[in-house]
């Protein structure tokens, strides 16, 4: 399987607000319902220009043939204190989970991470999803922690995984 993993641009808006769609309806392990998701092309278009106008932040995508296939962000904090840092949201559509996507995203969120000066990469990842835990473990991240009843998924309150990558000075 051929894919390829670029910085998105504004342009990119409508596809990754379709793709978002997309990954909400596919599966729970989201933090949207499928339901409650109401931005527009236009505003994901805004999103995409303003994390990547920021040199802690990033938007990147997946794409197969063209159409986008996998998601991630990286916003960097704000404050001074916390710019340091980014946390990470990634989704890929269930038609190309375990062909690599994740893995290829998170290797060049890390990569493009170091190059920016972060210390630290974070997200965090429901516990039951083992497939994602695994791909996280793979690519350097360690668990910290769990946030016990974090999430109210499908009226069952679910624990997460606080985990990171601590790049070395």
């Amino acid at each position: 399987m051929t894919f390829l993993v670029r910085r998105a641009v504004e342009a990119d808006g409508p596809a990754l607000i379709g793709l978002r769609r997309t990954l909400f309806a596919e599966t729970s392990n989201m933090l949207w319902e499928p339901g409650e998701f109401v931005q527009t092309g236009e505003d994901e278009s805004k999103r995409i220009a303003r994390l990547n106008g920021r040199p802690n932040s990033l938007v990147i995508l997946a794409e197969d043939a063209g159409q986008p296939i996998g998601l991630l962000t990286a916003v960097g904090g704000e404050v001074r204190r916390l710019r340091n840092s980014a946390s990470l949201a990634l989704g890929v559509a269930k038609s190309h989970w375990g062909q690599g996507v994740a893995t290829r995203m998170l290797q060049t969120a890390l990569e493009w991470s170091r190059g920016a000066g972060l210390r630290r990469v974070e997200l965090t990842v429901h516990t039951s999803n083992l497939r994602a835990v695994a791909v996280y473990l793979r690519c350097g991240f360690q668990v910290e922690g769990v946030r016990r009843s974090s999430l109210l998924v499908d009226g069952v309150y679910v624990d997460e995984y606080m985990m990171s990558v601590i790049h070395e000075a």
